[in-house]
């Protein structure tokens, strides 16, 4: 697998240096002396809106879509200026464009273009047309774009002196290229993160940043390196990007503040808003000609109910103390800012429509950095908090299954586990009672009575291949496993009496036990149950007890009938 990714990484590497190395020229925008726009029907034409000199709005703003055809004029009156040789405006889907110069003798030269037809830069997201040559320098170009289905084809449209046109120095391409490969950091590391915690808040930042860096190598252009997509097609791949993101981010929000950091209300209101503002992106994805004059505001809309809910979500989260919020802010403060500003330009009539491309992509970065280094501190503190579970699990797992006394493991401990241990080949049980303990605290009291008790706790310990158990009062059990099982069980039953007489003094009698044990199909043939086993050894028990204590009674099972046990006192 790594060596796919280092595959990919040189992959792209050697695409955009090809890339770099074959822009054009620095930036050489022609500043036109006057900018006009104005909007038309269908059966207009040019010579009906020079007879109305009132429809030309000769500012950067109030743009208009909704007729078939937008018109732009530029005069070019400076000498001073170098020639226009091209024009560039920001990619962006039309039907057709005629484009009119007229020279400073008079004579006009037309040309005809489609979608199909135009150069795209790498330099940027941007599109070219090249001008009808003049035998003298232009003074007039006239635009006509018929069915335009963004503002900013006209907003952003300017006149080049290069012939094939010029878009973003170079700075600025190794800036976006740069927040290209910021962004496949993060994408990785959430990978890896997901992985590890499998988090939804992390999966959705995973989501995010996975379309980022699909919307930023469109909207950057970048992607004409690879292929030669149409306006069309990049604007409906940013737009569901865009919808994606936002509905993404959404929910990324609700998943990764903590429970009590948003109110009721925004909770329900993030998952069921997400639907709708990946809606809005799909609305403005599709081709349909009648949706044209709209189709833009369905993924302004979207973002701006997205907009919405996370600022209402921010403010609510810092309002009610989360500790995560500042990472949030401070990721996401650029974008919310720059996404208001390019709605605004958008739809407020007296603004100017861009794209604002540079600075969001720059915003962009900053947002993923702050999720990402938010992420990291959640990452460490869920991992802090869940190993904190797990210890306080085992602990209380170990309290209730040990016995406070001796430390050995209780009756309810080993038959949880009996089966696993059995199947480890622990398949030799000895239950083991101290004879006439009773004497010893009625005597001596119950405090020498638990010394005696910590005494052979320790005693029947000693062995590496058993388990012991306290099974209540003065009864103990031993699991055996390996070679001797029951000669070991034994040597620990007689070693108990010397012991407990060395490190209980004055107990004034040797202190002796009886042992039932059961060898139960050593050939691993057999289940059993802890039940079953457990009865066996208590009925050798108490026969040990009956003939006279201080002995052991032993049985080897191979099966339950009586004809094959084999017995032996």
């Amino acid at each position: 697998m790594d060596w796919i990714w280092r595959r990919c990484v040189l992959f792209g590497l050697v695409a955009l240096l090809s890339g770099l190395f074959a822009l054009p020229a620095a930036a050489a925008p022609i500043a036109a002396s006057q900018t006009c726009h104005a909007s038309a029907h269908a059966r207009e034409g040019y010579a009906d809106l020079r007879r109305a000199p009132d429809r030309w709005i000769c500012a950067a703003s109030e743009y208009d879509i909704g007729p078939e055809s937008l018109f732009l004029r530029f005069r070019l009156t400076d000498p001073a200026q170098p020639r226009a040789q091209s024009l560039v405006t920001h990619a962006s889907p039309f039907r057709a464009v005629t484009i009119w110069v007229v020279d400073e003798t008079g004579a006009v030269r037309t040309g005809h273009y489609t979608s199909a037809s135009v150069r795209h830069l790498i330099a940027g997201p941007l599109m070219v047309l090249p001008l009808p040559q003049t035998a003298a320098r232009p003074r007039l170009v006239t635009v006509r774009i018929d069915q335009p289905w963004n503002k900013t084809i006209a907003s952003e449209a300017r006149l080049d002196s290069a012939p094939e046109g010029s878009g973003w120095d170079m700075a600025t391409v190794v800036a976006m290229a740069a927040i290209c490969g910021m962004l496949v950091v993060p994408l990785l590391l959430n990978a890896g993160f997901y992985l590890v915690l499998r988090k939804p808040f992390v999966l959705w930042h995973l989501v995010m940043v996975g379309l980022m860096l699909v919307q930023t190598i469109f909207a950057t252009g970048f992607v004409h390196i690879a292929g030669d997509p149409e306006a069309a097609t990049e604007i409906a791949i940013n737009s569901l990007c865009f919808g994606a993101v936002a509905a993404a981010g959404l929910m990324f929000l609700v998943t990764f503040l903590e429970p009590e950091a948003l109110s009721p209300l925004l909770r329900r209101a993030f998952p069921i808003s997400a639907p709708l503002v990946m809606a809005g992106g799909v609305f403005t994805a599709l081709p349909v000609e009648a949706l044209r004059p709209w189709s833009a505001l369905g993924i302004y809309w979207a973002i701006t109910l997205a907009i919405t809910l996370i600022v209402a979500g921010l403010i609510d989260a810092l309002r009610r103390g989360s500790k995560l919020v500042p990472f949030l802010l401070l990721g996401w403060s650029p974008t919310l800012l720059v996404g208001i500003y390019r709605i605004g330009c958008y739809m407020l009539p007296h603004a100017r429509p861009t794209e604002s491309v540079v600075v969001f992509q720059l915003a962009l970065a900053a947002e993923v950095l702050g999720n990402t280094l938010g992420i990291v501190v959640r990452f460490f503190d869920l991992r802090r908090e869940r190993d904190l579970a797990t210890a306080r699990a085992i602990e209380l797992e170990g309290v209730a299954g040990r016995d406070a006394l001796t430390g050995l493991w209780n009756r309810h401990s080993i038959e949880r586990r009996f089966n696993d241990l059995f199947h480890l080949g622990y398949r030799t049980m000895a239950v083991i009672d101290l004879d006439h303990f009773k004497r010893i605290n009625d005597r001596h009291g119950h405090a020498v009575g638990d010394a005696v008790l910590k005494v052979v706790a320790t005693v029947l310990a000693e062995d590496g291949e058993s388990c012991a158990i306290r099974m209540g009062g003065e009864e103990f059990l031993l699991l055996l496993r390996g070679p001797g099982a029951a000669e070991r069980a034994e040597r620990s039953r007689r070693a108990l009496s010397a012991r407990i007489a060395a490190a209980v003094p004055g107990l004034g009698h040797i202190v002796t036990a009886s042992m039932g044990l059961v060898e139960h199909d050593l050939a691993g043939k057999l289940d059993v149950e802890f039940a079953v086993l457990y009865s066996h050894c208590d009925r050798l028990l108490y026969e040990a007890k009956r003939l006279g204590r201080n002995r052991t009674m032993h049985e080897r099972l191979t099966g339950f009938t009586p004809d094959l046990q084999v017995r032996s006192a």
